[in-house]
This record gives structure tokens, sequence and C-alpha cells, in this order.
């Protein structure tokens, strides 16, 4: 029986702690990017692409657990004290009824806690790329900024990046 708990949490500790193959941006997830359309269309076996796109950064790793708090607190002594509560607060001691404390009584708690662990500052921002658009005829948008909404294929070894567009609009912006 133990053996199998064991062989249990063993299992779940190797399929939570086991890294993740990092991908930039999965190629289900569907994100909108902007750039100066170029290209003849599907009528002359051309692509459309999408020139000077910033792709969205790569998600975050996970922040690092918060910091402990306040240590243990000592109350102000006395007989019959009831012990500090969980929270690091020394309960009120009973004292001995004539306002000074008794000999070895209590006192403050010490500040045992670690501060907050600071946040990881952000990613830069990745470089402009262009990216090689099908799914739709962009003709309406030739030589336009436009922002695209689609999914984003895998990187390839070389080339340009296949984007699968859903959708897509004129946007505010100058084509250089």
């Amino acid at each position: 029986m133990r053996l199998t708990i064991l062989a249990i949490i063993a299992i779940v500790i190797t399929v939570v702690v086991m890294p993740q193959p990092a991908s930039a941006q999965a190629p289900t997830e569907t994100i909108k990017v902007r750039g100066c359309l170029v290209g003849t269309g599907p009528a002359d076996a051309t692509l459309w692409s999408l020139r000077g796109v910033s792709l969205p950064a790569p998600p975050a790793p996970p922040a690092a657990a918060a910091g402990g708090g306040r240590g243990a607190a000592g109350g102000r002594g006395g007989q019959g004290a009831p012990p500090a509560d969980a929270a690091g607060r020394g309960a009120g001691g009973r004292g001995d009824g004539g306002g000074q404390p008794p000999a070895g009584g209590g006192g403050r708690g010490a500040g045992g806690g670690a501060p907050a662990a600071a946040a990881a500052p952000a990613p830069p921002p990745q470089p402009p790329v262009d990216l090689a658009l099908n799914g739709l005829d962009l003709s309406p948008w030739r030589n336009m900024f436009v922002e695209v909404e689609g999914n984003l294929g895998p990187r390839p070894a070389t080339g340009m990046r296949q984007f699968q567009v859903n959708s897509a609009r004129s946007a505010y912006g100058e084509c250089r």
C-alpha cells in the first residue's frame, strides 16, 4: 500500500515538475498582428506577405512564491498566557496586574520573515519579422497597413514563417 502511494506521488511530481518544451506561440492560439501588406495575391501564385510585424512576446515564466511573513512573537507574558496565534501575532498576556512585566516576561517578536521577491522584468521586444500569409484574399488591402488575426505557424528553418489569416481590416499606420 505504501509503495503504491509513493509511486503515485512520484508520478505526479514527475509530470508537474518536468519542463514543458518552450515555443514562441502555440499553433492554435489566435493572435493579432499589424504590418504592411505586400504581394500580388493568389492570381500569380505568389504569397501575400506582411512586412515589419512585431510578434507578441512569449509567455513570461511563472512568478516566484512570495516571501515569508513576520516571525513568531511573544505576548506580554505572565501566568497562563495563551500561545501566539498562527499569524505570528503575540497573544495579549494576562499580566500580573501590577503594570510591570513579570521577571522573564514576554516581549516583541523577532522579525524573521524575508521580503517578497521582486517581479521579473518584462522580456525585451522581439525584432520585426516578415510573415507569409494565406487563408484569405487580401487584395482589397494591397500595399496598405493592415491588422490581421489568425494562427501563427511553426518557425521554419529557412524562409518566412506562415500565418493562417482568419480576418483582416485596415489599420492606422504607414507602409515604408
